[in-house]
């Protein structure tokens, strides 16, 4: 819940406010940076806000490391995902001939 995120963070409610952007607007303008929360070999991006305090970028992307299992990065990570949700498809023209 919140309250524990908050606890492990060590903050209170306006680290949070500080850390989400307060219109859409701004969140499409805001400067980020890429961050690989997994390991060198299998990295899995994720981008932050850049004008995030050094500290709270050290406590974000600590947070997200120990937390990485919870996103899913492939199809693999989402068996049984209802097809009315998610579905990929790769639309074909039947009279149109393949070119290599």
């Amino acid at each position: 819940d919140d309250d524990s995120i908050l606890t492990y963070l060590g903050a209170d409610d306006s680290y949070i406010q500080r850390a989400l952007p307060s219109d859409t607007q701004t969140m499409l303008n805001e400067s980020t940076i890429e961050i690989n929360i997994h390991t060198k070999d299998d990295p899995h991006i994720v981008k932050i806000r850049q004008s995030l305090t050094a500290s709270e970028q050290t406590t974000f992307t600590t947070f997200l490391r120990a937390r990485n299992q919870a996103f899913a990065w492939s199809y693999a990570d989402m068996p049984g995902i209802d097809p009315d949700i998610a579905v990929h498809n790769i639309t074909l023209k039947p009279d149109v001939k393949p070119v290599k």
